[in-house]
């Protein structure tokens, strides 16, 4: 079963194979690629709100989120406030510990500056979340949800939530369309190199289960 981890080796070599590919323009077709996958995801849950007749805020955003830590172990966290804002620090999650493994803390921060509040401006643009930190550089990641406290909000529904292949596979079909798209053929063998590294780090089987997510089609809120 694919996780958090392994979401992060797909982000990191995708940052690596990058900069090796185009040194000068690799800082900016990454963000694009984070932002439009980040986008992609916020949409997907904007668009079950909107079925069930919510409100486009923060509130909501949080009840509607696609994810749970596959292992509870794999994070630590604590709220500071709940209302009017909630504001959250992280402390550990598996996406830092899987950068900092990998020697990749250069990419861990430019790719988790800008992740959630994509996700947010996917799930309406008009919101306000503040990343005042990330622990990669200032050892704890700081999220304000601004005025997410407003109303009640209902528990998390499992039934939108997606597994983490499902996540992975949406990363890489994401990252490979763009780079696709901006290098054509160097694109393409870039996105093929990324899929060896995994298969050699993790295993034909896992390789396999990433490649059938990829399939899916994430603009979809039933993929």
């Amino acid at each position: 079963m694919l996780n958090e981890k392994h979401h992060a080796f797909l982000v990191a070599q995708y940052y690596r194979i990058l900069h090796d590919l185009d040194p000068a323009g690799a800082q900016a077709v990454f963000l694009f690629c984070t932002r439009k996958y980040a986008e992609e995801r916020g949409a997907r849950m904007a668009q079950r709100a909107l079925r069930d007749g919510r409100e486009l805020t923060l509130g909501t955003y949080m009840s509607y989120g696609e994810w749970e830590y596959t292992d509870p172990s794999f994070s630590e966290s604590e709220v500071l406030e709940s209302a009017p804002d909630h504001h959250y620090l992280v402390h550990k999650c598996p996406w830092n510990t899987q950068f900092s493994e990998m020697g990749a803390m250069d990419c861990a921060e430019e790719y988790c500056r800008d992740l959630d509040i994509s996700i947010a401006r996917g799930f309406n643009p008009d919101l306000n979340f503040e990343v005042r930190s990330t622990m990669h550089s200032a050892g704890v990641c700081d999220f304000t949800l601004h005025g997410a406290g407003e109303k009640p909000r209902p528990p998390r529904d499992k039934n939108n939530q997606r597994p983490f292949a499902f996540h992975c596979g949406h990363l890489l079909a994401t990252f490979a369309r763009c780079v696709g798209n901006i290098y054509g053929s160097r694109g393409y063998a870039a996105t093929a190199e990324v899929e060896r590294r995994f298969g050699e780090q993790y295993g034909q089987e896992a390789l396999g289960e990433l490649l059938a997510n990829k399939a899916r089609d994430f603009s979809s809120i039933n993929a």
